[in-house]
């Protein structure tokens, strides 16, 4: 208990930390209900039409692997993140996911944070971490959609903790035995079946770590060997699933991907070049005062590899929404606090006043963001109201009023499909299956 007590004190401060970015992330998880696709994965998968299969079934626990080997299937190889989707969405109430999620998101930061401090090879410094979450919730993409939704967080945000999990476990792991081996199969499984760009750029960070590593010491981990044999079995678990197949069958010319880099290049170049001015910066500044040594320098460059790839690997899909460089720019935030640990660790005072100024712009970017995800979440409380009253009526029939367009990437219904005018519209079938009635129909208020 004394153990425990000075543990507490110790890290007071990280704690109360935390625990605010906790309530903020629970008040806004809190506030989105669900979004588009989670009406669909409330059934067992069949189709992704409501219509081919009329009486379909209830989601539980027992019902995910058959659920998700026909989504396999049908659909996509992610299993494993709708596997989480499909788990919280068989409750009748949203709150399981929002605490899950927000703790999620805190783990997220643990671990970005464990990453920098390890790779820096500085002590913890807790005013860092309001750096670090300043730094998500201004660049992770489509933060709404990335995080707060719960199909998409099951995908982007969910996944994350798994694939930096494996790459904390492959950098720290070396000892041989039963447990290690059993932890780098599962981790490494997981990781590489998380998705299609994300987990495979971790999978080759480990993979420059260990040829860093041959060099240097001429050794080489079998733990990371066997994490990575099963991430390429992961990942080749979730490619050759006939649905991933099918939907991103087209034909990829060298014009066409170079086409893809292009966009790409155009729409993430200007958010990030600030980014890498600053991490240029602290590199000079790093190395003109022998702060950083040059196995941080490679674990800056590993990281920024592993960015640069989870980005640039979108340019051989046929599409690249934004969301999807979630997992590169958490890569490129861990790269920069490697150099944030390594200039700037011991200096107490500079990192509490850069996290102020930090809590000063999120609090002016929280304000907008907050409204108009609490329009939405009072707009979308009055078509439940509506809906639970018809459910009480004969004809089991609503007409509701359609939300108004949001302004804000921090609103989960940011840019996703929604209800429409007439009841053959998929969103409005899917709903309308989803709360029991016979049919959902909206109007536009003026």
């Amino acid at each position: 208990m004394k153990d425990l007590f000075l543990k507490i004190k110790q890290y007071r401060w990280s704690i109360a930390i935390l625990t605010i970015v906790f309530f903020i992330m629970l008040l806004l998880n809190w506030k989105t209900l669900y979004v588009a696709d989670d009406y669909v994965y409330r059934f067992v998968y069949q189709s992704p039409s409501p219509t081919a299969f009329p009486h379909q079934q209830r989601i539980s626990t027992w019902l995910i692997p058959y659920s998700m080997f026909n989504h396999y299937q049908l659909w996509n190889g992610r299993f494993v993140a709708h596997s989480i989707v499909q788990y919280f969405m068989q409750f009748n109430s949203k709150v399981p996911f929002d605490i899950c999620s927000s703790l999620i998101y805190v783990l997220l930061l643990l671990l970005m944070n464990k990453l920098s401090v390890n790779l820096s090879g500085k002590k913890h410094n807790a005013f860092i971490l309001p750096l670090i979450f300043g730094f998500t919730w201004f660049y992770i993409p489509y933060f709404g959609q990335s995080v707060l939704w719960l199909s998409g967080s099951g995908n982007y945000l969910w996944m994350s903790v798994i694939y930096l999990g494996f790459i904390l476990y492959n950098l720290k792991v070396r000892t041989v035995n039963f447990s290690n081996i059993l932890g780098a199969i599962v981790l490494g499984f997981l990781a590489g079946a998380s998705n299609e760009n994300s987990g495979p750029a971790a999978v080759l960070i480990i993979l420059l770590f260990m040829v860093k590593r041959l060099i240097q010491e001429h050794k080489i981990s079998l733990v990371s060997t066997i994490s990575v044999i099963f991430s390429g079995i992961g990942f080749i678990t979730m490619m050759l699933s006939p649905g991933s197949q099918s939907r991103g069958n087209i034909h990829r010319t060298w014009t066409l991907i170079q086409k893809n880099f292009a966009g790409i290049y155009k729409l993430t170049f200007d958010k990030w070049v600030w980014i890498y001015l600053l991490m240029a910066v602290l590199l000079i500044v790093g190395v003109v005062l022998k702060k950083i040594n040059v196995d941080t320098i490679w674990a800056v460059l590993f990281f920024l590899i592993g960015h640069l790839a989870a980005v640039y690997a979108m340019a051989f899909s046929p599409e690249y929404p934004e969301r999807t460089f979630f997992g590169g720019v958490i890569f490129l935030g861990i790269a920069l606090f490697i150099l944030v640990y390594a200039v700037f660790s011991g200096l107490t005072w500079t990192t509490v006043a850069l996290s102020a100024v930090i809590t000063v712009m999120f609090g002016i970017s929280f304000g907008p963001a907050y409204k108009d995800i609490n329009l939405s979440y009072h707009q979308m409380r009055t078509q439940y109201q509506i809906i639970y009253q018809a459910e009480q009526t004969k004809d089991k029939s609503a007409r509701i009023p359609l939300m108004t367009m949001q302004k804000s990437k921090y609103n989960a219904n940011y840019g996703v499909i929604a209800l429409d005018t007439p009841p053959t519209a998929l969103m409005n079938q899917w709903e309308a299956k989803f709360f029991g009635l016979n049919q959902i129909s909206g109007y536009r208020v003026k």
